[in-house]
């Protein structure tokens, strides 16, 4: 059992699971501008906005002769991206086909930025001799400086069109993100800096007799040169 926690420990740290979160964060995000959802209407009782009646001589109500009823975005995303997106396009007096292009490229991008964040989640779970012992742009971190670099762009694109559209609400989402993007980057740069000091001192021999230990539950009983 202890061996399995440890397993455990060692394969699937914090920042890995950070990489799966921002994968089906901007896969997700892609993938919604191209399901757009369809309106259609709420006949449910639970969901009649207002009533209205017929009253008798004396007041009273009578049967309802109107129900005002809403309509809602059905579909896997709820939202129907092309529209929401042309009309901020047609606040600035631009046409529908530059909204519509402008929505899709980001699409693109966002989808991209998933799938390196899922290759990085599934470098993370690879062991720490299949890692290092190969030489790629995983394992010169370049993949991994590219997706933050990719996801401050894409944060700062999308906080400069809140600010030309007025949608303050949306501004401050994305800045909310952005600023989890920047704590994601400095939480997983400071680790593995961490990683990369732990294995540098076990090339030098620095290291505790338990095989059993993840690397991170191992790093709390390194021997010292005095031991």
């Amino acid at each position: 059992m202890k061996r399995f926690v440890y397993f455990l420990d060692d394969r699937i740290n914090l920042i890995t699971v950070l990489f799966l979160f921002w994968s089906l964060y901007w896969g997700l995000n892609g993938l919604d501008k191209f399901f757009n959802g369809k309106s259609e209407l709420l006949l449910d009782g639970w969901a009649t906005q207002a009533t209205i009646v017929d009253l008798k001589e004396d007041g009273a109500p009578n049967k309802p002769v109107y129900k005002i009823q809403p309509s809602t975005k059905i579909g896997w995303f709820g939202v129907n991206r092309d529209d929401k997106m042309a009309m901020y396009f047609r606040t600035l007096h631009m046409p529908r086909w530059v909204a519509i292009g402008s929505l899709y490229f980001f699409a693109v991008a966002e989808i991209i930025l998933g799938a390196m964040f899922l290759a990085l989640f599934f470098w993370g779970l690879r062991t720490e001799e299949k890692r290092e012992t190969v030489k790629n742009m995983f394992s010169d971190r370049t993949v991994h400086r590219l997706a933050f670099k990719g996801s401050v762009l894409i944060f700062v694109a999308f906080s400069t069109g809140d600010i030309l559209f007025g949608d303050r609400m949306e501004l401050w989402e994305h800045g909310t993100f952005l600023v989890m993007t920047l704590v994601t980057y400095d939480m997983w740069y400071k680790s593995d800096q961490f990683f990369l000091d732990l294995r540098r001192k076990r090339l030098q021999g620095i290291d505790d007799d338990d095989d059993t230990n993840s690397r991170q539950a191992s790093s709390y009983n390194l021997k010292t040169d005095k031991e």
